[in-house]
């Protein structure tokens, strides 16, 4: 059975199997320790019954006014973990709390054209 959870520092140190794919965009620990900062509510990570991360998305709150908005930095899932709704999941929560916790009217995410 998967959870749903906020991501934590530790998790920093256990989320390789799923940033080492080649679909995944990766940053630097000063990126990730801001959003966990900034925005934690918007952090989530998906965690296995054995505890290991499946899958985590990565969000912020952003505009102003009318476009004041979520906007999904990062939604990667494990390869071992794809095909299962994960992705779906994590970005259902990201839209949910946009709109309960930041007050968002929309959320928002960037996809590359070299992206398949």
């Amino acid at each position: 059975m998967t959870s749903t959870r906020p991501f934590e520092m530790n998790d920093l140190f256990k989320f390789n199997n799923v940033n080492l794919d080649v679909l995944t965009e990766t940053y630097n620990m000063p990126f990730y320790l801001q959003y966990m900062s900034r925005w934690p509510e918007l952090f989530t990570v998906a965690e296995a019954p054995d505890k290991s991360i499946m899958g985590y998305m990565l969000g912020k709150s952003e505009g102003t006014d009318e476009l004041w908005h979520g906007h999904v930095s990062a939604v990667t899932v494990a390869p071992m973990y794809r095909r299962l709704g994960l992705a779906k999941e994590l970005m259902a929560d990201l839209e949910t709390t946009s709109s309960s916790v930041y007050n968002a009217y929309f959320v928002d995410l960037f996809v590359r054209a070299s992206n398949r």
